[in-house]
Parts: structure tokens; C-alpha cells; sequence
């Protein structure tokens, strides 16, 4: 793993915006269409979201799915070359005035988002622009690329949470001012959430809305989409409305429900920068 870390970090000295970046980006996206990784599961998912959709329109999906994940790649092995660069490609912000003014007033929140456009480059640029970001990850289970994910992210400016460890820790960061981010739309097991995603029944991890209820801190959606390559407009959006006057089962399974339908909204903006690899659906 040590050896595929320093090939990464070779092709990070060599991709910078431009041809070479053009060029790394079509190495991935070539290799993600021949070996089409979970393909299948893909189009399983979009069949079952957009069942009215023609089989064209599927196929086309996955494939514009597998060049959005090559140019995020290929945009953050040149974001580690100059981590401010983030500012620059990230060059339409709405709502920035919202974290500001959490930030001013020294009160913490949750950073609701999803593994939708080049969320890698939405943790640097909420870094970079000096918000106190700490993320809550899932890292690989091998102890060397979950070193080298981590050495990346501090590069930077995010520091993380592994997400099985962290509630005492996230809630008392988030207490004293921090800056919270919560990526949960991945599958979940029985202990989590029942209800459902973009119409089908799932599990959803309860965590983010117990934390919002023990933290006592606003939930804030923010997203980036990708306008073209090294183009993003990001997103910030009102707290979302929090349920209150119930007892905790209640409200993390309420607040949850919420929290899904914010992510959808993202999510049916521009479906072909979401991560339909994943099986969310179990």
C-alpha cells in the first residue's frame, strides 16, 4: 500500500489544471469503463429510482458517474500540490454569509452533506476558508491507505473523527464551536433508522440527529456541484428546521427523516455526481 501511496503522490506532482490534469482524469475514467466497478448495482439503483427512466438514459448515467469520480480524483491529487487552490476552483459560494456568522459568534454546527459532487474538495475549501472543519469518516479497514487518506485530509486543513469512535468527542467539539461534517448517506444497519430514501425503504445511521439533539447546534446543508473541471459552486443552505417537544427516539427518527430529505434534494439536483455505487438499498 506504501508503494500505490507513492505512485499517488508521484501523479500529484504531475496533474495540475490544464492537459496533464486532462490527462490523469482520462487514465481513471478509461480504466473505471473497462473494469466498470459495481456497474450492476448502479444501474439497479437508478432502475429503482427513476423507473420511468430508458435504459439509454441509465447507461448514460453510470458512465457520466465513472467521469465524475475520475475528475474528482484527478482534481484532488492536484489540489494537494497547493490546498488553497480550493478557493479558486470553488468559484460561486450562496449563503456563505451563514457560516460566517456561526463562525462569528463562536457557535458550533453540523455541516450536513453528501457524497455528492467533489465532497473531498468541499472539506479543503471549508477548511481553507478558515471554518474550525472536523469531519466524521469511515476509514479503510487497511491501517496503510487509512494512513495515507488521513495524511491527505490534513494536508488540507481537515482534521476527522472515525465515525464508529466519536459521539463524546463530535458533540463536545461541536459544543465549543466546531464545525461538525456529516456525510450520512450511506447504507446503514438494523440499529439504525428505518424509513425511506428517494422512495425505498433503508436503514439511515441516527447518529447525526443525536448529536444535533445533544450538541444543541444547527444542522447546515452545503454541497458543491461540479460546473465543469476545476469549476464548483457550492451551496449553503438555511438550518435545517429541527424537531423539538419530543423524546429522543422520536426526534432522531424525525430529525433523520429530515435530514434524508435535505440530502435528496442534493442529490436529484444532479444525480450523475452522486456516489449510485454504493449499495444504499440493502
Amino acid at each position: 500500500m506504501k508503494g500505490k501511496a507513492a505512485v499517488l503522490d508521484a501523479i500529484a506532482v504531475f496533474c495540475r489544471p490544464g492537459w496533464r490534469a486532462r490527462a490523469v482524469a482520462a487514465f481513471f475514467s478509461g480504466g473505471l469503463k473497462c473494469i466498470r466497478p459495481r456497474s450492476a448495482v448502479a444501474r439497479e439503483n437508478l432502475r429503482m429510482v427513476f423507473p420511468t427512466a430508458s435504459e439509454e438514459w441509465v447507461r448514460d448515467t453510470v458512465k457520466k458517474v465513472y467521469e465524475h469520480l475520475a475528475w474528482m480524483v484527478a482534481e484532488y491529487l492536484a489540489l494537494l500540490r497547493d490546498p488553497k487552490q480550493a478557493l479558486e476552483w470553488c468559484e460561486s459560494v450562496e449563503g456563505k454569509n451563514i457560516l460566517d456568522e456561526l463562525k462569528q459568534s463562536g457557535r458550533g454546527a453540523i455541516i450536513l452533506t453528501g457524497h455528492i459532487g467533489n465532497w473531498e474538495l468541499l472539506a479543503a475549501w471549508l477548511a481553507q476558508s478558515g471554518y474550525p472543519l472536523t469531519a466524521v469518516v469511515r476509514n479503510p479497514d487497511d491501517p496503510d491507505l487509512s494512513e495515507m487518506i488521513t495524511a491527505y485530509r490534513s494536508r488540507m486543513g481537515v482534521a476527522s473523527f472515525e465515525k464508529h469512535f466519536v459521539m463524546k468527542e463530535a458533540v463536545r467539539f461541536a459544543k465549543r464551536g466546531g464545525f461538525l461534517g456529516l456525510l450520512p448517506d450511506q447504507a446503514w444497519n438494523a440499529t439504525g433508522v428505518h424509513g425511506r430514501f428517494l422512495g425505498h425503504s433503508c436503514y439511515t445511521a441516527g447518529g447525526p440527529a443525536a448529536m444535533a439533539h445533544l450538541a444543541q447546534v444547527p444542522v447546515v446543508p452545503v454541497v458543491s456541484y461540479r460546473i465543469a473541471p476545476f469549476r464548483h459552486k457550492v451551496i449553503i443552505s438555511t438550518p435545517v428546521p429541527m424537531a423539538e417537544g419530543l423524546d429522543r427516539n422520536d426526534s432522531i427518527h424525525e430529525n433523520t427523516e429530515r435530514m434524508n430529505k435535505i440530502i435528496e434534494e442534493m442529490v436529484l439536483r444532479a444525480p450523475e455526481q452522486w456516489l449510485w455505487l454504493h449499495r444504499r438499498w440493502k
